[in-house]
């Protein structure tokens, strides 16, 4: 057990410490209700603010893209976590913080913010497959070295083959005996992840993923599943029972950018 204040103190402050080195602030905001808490830094072209949903219990991170009069509002989620200040305590808080702390200094996302001069809009997405793989490290720790071998053995990297043999396995175990913690952390990379990446991802999150789950799990997944995701989902389930074109492997080229596409 843990005061819901500390613990969102303690979140919001180890997030401000990485994102002031971004070069973002943190700005004032109304006080906190019995509805929700909150916390708002802003950058140069884009916010982002933790919330905490008090009858959902849910800490969440999201983005938004900033104007000349602040923040557009229009939030994108890009990670959910279940925290309940009954039964959690700092140990929760610290994994929460560090997974927001992940989330603001991934490469990419750093490059994304310093590039960032306007809105982007969802179909900009550039996070490739092998992007998607990494951010499931922290659910599944040795796809690490799984990711490795995938790279030194094969290019361009085979997002729908690796999909299959290794992430899919691992997500199916989750959903049988992981927490529900756990689940909704996993469902919140899949839909931070869906709304950056390219088309490739995209497919791979939908079709190759998505797809192949057993629909029992459907309820709990779309739980905490954002509207993009649960739509382009459903979209997706005339694909369902479908094989999907793998690579095409090719011999290891290093210094190569060619890229690939899901019907290569």
């Amino acid at each position: 057990m843990v005061k819901l204040e500390t613990a969102f103190e303690s979140i919001s402050n180890k997030l401000q410490k990485v994102l002031e080195g971004q070069g973002f602030k943190k700005q004032k905001i109304a006080a906190s209700t019995s509805e929700e808490m909150a916390a708002l830094f802003t950058g140069e072209g884009v916010a982002y603010s933790v919330v905490y949903f008090t009858d959902k219990k849910h800490m969440v991170l999201r983005s938004c893209a900033m104007t000349d009069e602040g923040p557009d509002n229009k939030w994108r989620v890009l990670a959910t976590w279940m925290f309940d200040p009954e039964t959690d305590t700092m140990k929760e808080a610290d994994s929460i913080a560090n997974d927001f702390v992940e989330m603001v200094t991934a490469a990419k996302v750093v490059k994304r913010v310093a590039q960032t001069k306007r809105k982007k809009s969802e179909d900009e997405g550039n996070a490739d497959p092998k992007f998607f793989a990494k951010r499931l490290v922290g659910l599944f720790p040795e796809l690490r070295e799984e990711i490795k071998e995938e790279e030194n053995s094969y290019y361009p990297f085979r997002g729908v083959t690796f999909t299959e043999e290794k992430i899919l396995p691992k997500i199916n175990r989750l959903l049988e005996t992981g927490s529900k913690p756990e689940i909704t952390k996993l469902v919140s990379i899949l839909g931070a992840q869906y709304g950056n990446g390219n088309k490739d991802t995209r497919s791979i999150i939908t079709i190759v993923i998505l797809n192949a789950l057993d629909d029992k799990y459907r309820e709990i997944l779309e739980e905490t599943m954002s509207d993009n995701l649960k739509k382009s989902w459903e979209g997706a389930r005339h694909y369902k029972g479908k094989k999907v074109k793998p690579e095409k492997i090719k011999k290891k080229k290093k210094g190569s950018d060619e890229g690939y596409t899901l019907n290569d």
